[in-house]
């Protein structure tokens, strides 16, 4: 089944730096999208029901009408031996809990970057880090608010869940430079590459069912890549 689902973008800077220091693309699914299976505890949950007026479907692999794929992790790859400096991110990186889900289902951050965890619903959640090379966390949220989370220290991807209504899941990402954004859901992204150096550099996307895409080579001169790098996954080649 396909889903139109709006996600939040993570702001890495403002609209002029942009528009003069950016790498862009698409990320496309080729072939028939895979069905995702309703969410049906969540009908069981009369506080969470009462949030949808349709059914609520798994949102790991997220699909417009024209193959476009969300929630894809585009990032520039370091060679090895490499390491990318940059601007530190100050905005905050926002994860709501809202109708009984997580938004946006991918999240990536920076580093030291801020993080801060909503509940919008305004009754019980709770978010627990799976984490392992970062600090892990499992507190309760009750009421309609935010919390302020400590960065994170360590490169990682892990999976954040939700104990009290366990079809809640996303993913966290965390980078040690900036250079790395989300597709939205028209599977468009825009890399702020506002002080990398120029030269040749390898962009790669990840996404948790269809995992690392391959990756391609892109030139950058004044913060700027010489042409979109889109990808395109396999709607066949998902992994559980």
């Amino acid at each position: 089944m396909r889903l139109n689902v709006c996600l939040s973008v993570l702001a890495l800077s403002g609209l002029s730096a942009l528009s003069q220091a950016q790498i862009t693309g698409k990320v496309t699914l080729v072939g028939d999208p895979p069905d995702m299976p309703q969410i049906k505890a969540m009908q069981q949950v009369g506080q969470c029901a009462a949030l949808h007026k349709d059914p609520v479907y798994d949102d790991s692999v997220v699909c417009s009408d024209k193959n476009e794929l969300a929630n894809v992790i585009v990032f520039v790859k370091p060679a090895e031996g490499q390491k990318l400096t940059g601007p530190q991110i100050t905005t905050p990186a926002v994860l709501d809990q809202k109708g009984c889900m997580y938004s946006p289902h991918v999240v990536a951050v920076q580093i030291g970057q801020p993080v801060v965890v909503r509940n919008s619903d305004g009754f019980l959640h709770n978010v627990h880090a799976l984490s392992i090379d970062n600090p892990s966390f499992n507190f309760a949220q009750v009421t309609v608010g935010d919390k302020t989370i400590e960065p994170f220290k360590v490169v990682e991807t892990f999976q954040l869940k939700c104990d009290v209504h366990p079809w809640m899941k996303a993913i966290v990402r965390v980078f040690d430079n900036p250079y790395f954004a989300v597709t939205n859901e028209k599977g468009e992204y825009t890399i702020d590459a506002k002080g990398l150096a120029d030269g040749t550099y390898t962009v790669q996307a990840w996404q948790e069912v269809y995992h690392d895409s391959k990756p391609q080579q892109v030139e950058v001169k004044g913060g700027k890549a010489s042409k979109p790098v889109d990808f395109k996954y396999d709607a066949k080649a998902g992994k559980a």
